[in-house]
């Protein structure tokens, strides 16, 4: 259980399940001082709150993420489908589109999403 000192999220904070920054800093300085590491805080704010699975190897079954998924024509259309919303952290999306593009579905991408998704990359 953590101090109450710490501050807790408001209930309507934990309703729409965001935590305030000072509560986010509080929990990643409690886990780091108690030497554990995060593996993926949802909805992620930064890139480093999110887990992106190892190189693939024999030892590790391929990721299903998308593998039977028809996607959508349009990249404002891929972010909820990877746990997005429209407005989260540019890094956070860079981060989940190259998981996604990773995936055996972006092969059969269309075309204008393949261009979309490389300016999207490309404009940082």
């Amino acid at each position: 259980m953590l101090p109450s000192a710490w501050g807790r999220p408001s209930a309507s904070r934990k309703r729409g399940h965001s935590l305030s920054p000072r509560w986010k800093l509080n929990v990643h300085d409690a886990v780091e001082r108690l030497g554990l590491s995060l593996v993926e805080i949802t909805p992620a704010a930064t890139a480093d709150e999110i887990l992106v699975p190892a190189a693939e190897s024999d030892e590790i079954p391929a990721d299903a993420m998308g593998a039977h998924w028809a996607l959508p024509g349009d990249l404002e259309y891929i972010w909820p489908h990877i746990g997005l919303s429209a407005d989260a952290p540019r890094e956070v999306k860079e981060v989940k589109l190259r998981e996604l593009m990773a995936t055996p579905a972006w092969a059969s991408a269309p075309a204008g999403l393949h261009r979309e998704a490389d300016d999207f990359l490309s404009s940082n």
